[in-house]
């Protein structure tokens, strides 16, 4: 995925983000690899590297820890309101 968008990316960036695709998804993990390219270019890096993996990782949620997160906070969403307007709380 790297070599078709021409992004260079650091052994231990690689490993980070391997290891994030194995924890997570495939999918997960490449989509990762744009937003972390942008990320490397908009501190003028030439390659991205580990701290740009973290930083993209830390603002994009996977669907695990999505649904966590919908989980913990649920009852600040509207949705909960709708519910309980309806008695189905």
């Amino acid at each position: 995925r790297c070599e078709e968008e021409d992004v260079e990316m650091t052994e231990d960036a690689y490993a980070v983000l391997t290891r994030i695709g194995l924890e997570t998804s495939l999918r997960y993990a490449m989509q990762l690899i744009t937003a972390a390219s942008l990320v490397a270019r908009k501190r003028k890096g030439t390659e991205v590297g580990v701290e740009d993996i973290k930083r993209v990782y830390s603002l994009f949620l996977d669907e695990s820890r999505s649904t966590q997160y919908m989980r913990e906070y649920q009852e600040a969403f509207l949705f909960n309101e709708l519910r309980e307007y309806l008695g189905d709380a």
